[in-house]
């Protein structure tokens, strides 16, 4: 039976008791009143007071019988408490609301725009991944210089590309770069350094090739000078430096392939016009910004065919493989100008003419900036911009 059915049932029986308890009062009363109205021959008036208490007493037990049996049909019966629930509870306060899952976090989650780097359009999706860390230990994600020698202000940075960052394992900064001077600080002497990708061991090579040729140009410019500067003597000298330390890890040469780009830049003359030496094998260049004109111009390294569909990344030349195909080259500075020496990763931006990255730079590095500064701007966030980026420039101050 359900608790309605029980309340149902005992709302009928309380009503039933109650009409049996006024039926009985009214034929007590009447018989109380046919009892009174009788006359007795003998004690009269003690019949009619037994008679009218008797009415009485029956009278207020149905009505008393009737309340009682009437007010549990109007108060709902108190629920019973389920078997599996204990009877007396400790209740300390409101129940706390259970909080939710954590939802699963993707493997790799976007980070907020970082607005401490130039963007260029809608910026590269994996410049919002986080950097992860390569397997083995390696250099430096970021490296970056700030430097003064004789009249020339230099700022140097080299930055992880976003594609190198983000995958797993993560691979290493390719990229590297020495800034050096003569024993006089006459000479300003610069080295960049870009591994090849396919290379499992480029990052060594090229951390042996920059910081080889900077120490091969200080020996060069204090026994030959400036005008004796040797490109084929330099970039042979670089080569046995890198196989040898490719014999030393019992690796093939191959494995530590890269490409490099170096300077000399003299002091000015009286009418303050630096030149400089550039030799270079690969795909890394060499820019000037002049003061009065617009833009990075493109002054040495080996040019990339943009006018084919597809621009290749593949160059003609590498170390230690082939150091006889170097080249160089003499640039001349006016004062107020600038050398740029670039990895791919900037030089293809720049050479793109349907981007605004060169006008950027152009404006952003007309003269020189802070360190942290010009290493944010090396980190930029620009479509199809993946690789690793390395810049070394060098203002002409002229003659005080």
């Amino acid at each position: 039976m359900s608790r309605h059915d029980s309340r149902h049932d005992s709302r009928r029986g309380g009503l039933m008791d109650g009409r049996l308890r006024a039926v009985l009062f009214v034929a007590v009363v009447i018989g109380a009143f046919i009892e009174v109205s009788t006359p007795h021959r003998r004690y009269g008036p003690l019949v009619d007071v037994f008679a009218l208490a008797a009415v009485g007493v029956v009278g207020a037990a149905a009505v008393l019988g009737s309340e009682s049996a009437a007010t549990p049909a109007r108060l709902a019966p108190e629920p019973q408490p389920s078997p599996t629930v204990p009877v007396c509870r400790y209740v300390t306060g409101p129940a706390v609301p259970q909080s939710q899952p954590p939802r699963p976090r993707p493997f790799l989650r976007e980070r907020p725009t970082d607005l401490s780097v130039p963007r260029f359009g809608d910026g590269s999706r994996a410049q919002g991944y986080p950097w992860l860390l390569p397997e083995r230990t390696v250099q430096n994600g970021i490296a970056a210089d700030e430097a003064t020698v004789g009249a020339f202000s230099i700022r140097a940075a080299s930055v992880i590309g976003p594609g190198h960052r983000c995958g797993e394992p993560a691979e290493p900064r390719q990229d590297s770069y020495r800034i050096g001077r003569s024993r006089d600080s006459r000479y300003a002497i610069v080295a960049v350094a870009d591994g090849l990708s396919s290379a499992a061991w480029s990052d060594a090579g090229a951390t042996t090739a920059s910081s080889q040729a900077v120490t091969l140009l200080r020996e060069q410019i204090g026994t030959v000078g400036f005008g004796g500067l040797d490109v084929k003597e330099l970039y042979g000298r670089i080569a046995e430096s890198i196989a040898a330390h490719a014999t030393g890890r019992g690796v093939d040469t191959s494995h530590m392939a890269t490409v490099l780009i170096t300077a000399v830049l003299a002091e000015p003359d009286a009418n303050g016009i630096a030149k400089a030496w550039v030799a270079w094998l690969g795909d890394s260049s060499a820019w000037t910004l002049d003061p009065h004109i617009a833009g990075w111009r493109f002054a040495a390294g080996e040019a990339k065919d943009r006018a084919a569909a597809v621009v290749s990344n593949e160059v003609a030349g590498r170390l230690p493989d082939t150091p006889q195909l170097a080249r160089d080259h003499y640039v001349t500075l006016a004062p107020g100008a600038a050398l740029a020496l670039v990895t791919d990763g900037i030089g293809d931006a720049w050479a793109d003419p349907a981007g605004n990255v060169n006008e950027y730079f152009a404006n952003a590095w007309r003269s020189p900036v802070p360190a942290t500064r010009f290493t944010a701007d090396v980190g930029f966030d620009a479509p199809q911009c993946l690789d690793d980026r390395t810049a070394v420039v060098l203002w002409n101050g002229g003659r005080a």
